[in-house]
């Protein structure tokens, strides 16, 4: 890693796994002499557990020797419930006696994955009650299956 201060920092949004080198990322960073070729395989490869769909605020520090190191915001918990909401959300319908309801469900699986996208530096123990106030607050329910 370079300890040295950077000459620039860009601030951009970028798909995950799609850094492509042609416009716009390519004319922003070859303009400032950065081997854009270089940063989107080292930004492809470091997103490519991601679903193509993540929209990522990326902060590019670039050295005064042309090398650059970025840092990557994942998204809110709550987008990313949101993004599993709209991928993945099962509907099950509930008979009461007065009236039918729609209760909106998510899988277990779906919700560990988030855990560990969001936490991951923390166990799932730490992470899960998290995850579950945010799944609370969007009124979703949590499902094995």
């Amino acid at each position: 890693m370079d300890t040295q201060v950077p000459k620039f920092v860009k601030k951009v949004f970028i798909r995950s796994f799609g850094a492509d080198p042609s416009p716009p990322l390519g004319t922003i960073l070859g303009n400032i002499g950065v081997n854009t070729v270089n940063f989107c395989t080292a930004f492809n490869s470091y997103t490519s557990g991601l679903p193509n769909y993540f929209l990522l605020k990326t902060t590019i520090y670039i050295f005064p020797n042309n090398s650059f190191r970025f840092i990557v915001d994942l998204p809110s918990t709550g987008s990313l419930f949101s993004l599993l909401r709209f991928e993945r959300t099962i509907r099950v319908k509930v008979h009461d006696r007065l009236n039918d309801k729609i209760i909106l469900c998510t899988k277990l699986f779906s919700v560990v994955q988030v855990a560990l996208l969001k936490f991951p530096n923390l166990t799932l123990s730490q992470s899960l009650p998290i995850i579950k106030g945010s799944l609370r607050s969007m009124n979703l329910t949590v499902v094995r299956i």
